[in-house]
């Protein structure tokens, strides 16, 4: 945007970010994805099954939901080059922000348990639009905003302190990452075919989303810990109804 943009007699930045504001309380497309992130975390009732459910794991149900139907919609979206869900229009030729989170979600649930997946998932789906909007007004409070706020909620999922703080930090962090590169068949293994073709299809670029590492980090680093401190962490919160 222009600093030139005029909002209520505020010219400049000021103006510039409640000019943001504003387009973003009446923007559709905004609530739609904040609306999707909140209700993102609604995956956690994977706790609430039993290990078996229609004579099938529980555990390929997640990878079916969470894993090959987003993949699937994925493949199709990016073949016809749409953008649903309120998706932004660089999402247009990447995978979208929902995917990395639906599948980020479902290996935290799958490798740890649900002392760390649960409170590390809710969190994420809470602190991710706090950040995303504490950033629209002052980019130098995201930091200690969020930090303070992903703690306190740490604390309210019954961890000590000292490992809520090392949480956060850990969260905020992941929100902050970003991971791009590509994938490739060993450059020596071209010479096998003199074929610029076939080459260039072997790479495979790929950059990582922030509604991925913001539940990765925290959940990795969370999970070295209870390897060798299980009893640091709070007992499970949800247990089979079934």
């Amino acid at each position: 945007m222009s600093n030139n943009i005029t909002y209520k007699g505020s010219v400049g930045p000021l103006g510039d970010r409640l000019e943001e504001v504003r387009y973003r309380i009446s923007s559709r497309d905004h609530l739609i994805r904040r609306g999707i992130h909140l209700i993102s975390g609604a995956v956690v009732v994977y706790y609430l099954f039993p290990s078996t459910f229609l004579f099938l794991p529980m555990k390929l149900w997640l990878i079916v939901l969470l894993g090959f139907v987003p993949l699937v919609m994925e493949v199709i979206r990016l073949k016809r080059g749409m953008l649903i869900f309120g998706q932004r229009e660089f999402e247009r030729g990447r995978i979208a922000s929902y995917a990395w989170a639906l599948w980020t979600s479902m290996v935290i649930m799958l490798v740890l348990p649900q002392e760390i997946a649960l409170p590390v998932i809710l969190i994420y789906t809470l602190a991710d639009p706090v950040i995303g909007e504490v950033r629209l007004w002052k980019k130098y409070l995201v930091l200690p905003v969020a930090g303070t706020f992903v703690f306190f909620l740490f604390l309210v999922f019954g961890y000590h302190p000292f490992l809520a703080l090392f949480a956060a930090f850990f969260m905020v962090s992941g929100e902050a990452l970003e991971i791009a590169g590509h994938i490739q068949v060993r450059p020596e293994l071209y010479r096998i075919y003199r074929n610029s073709k076939f080459r260039e299809n072997l790479v495979l670029a790929f950059r990582t989303d922030d509604n991925a590492t913001t539940q990765l980090v925290p959940a990795l680093a969370l999970g070295l810990v209870y390897l060798f401190f299980p009893g640091w962490f709070p007992d499970p919160w949800f247990y089979p109804l079934l």
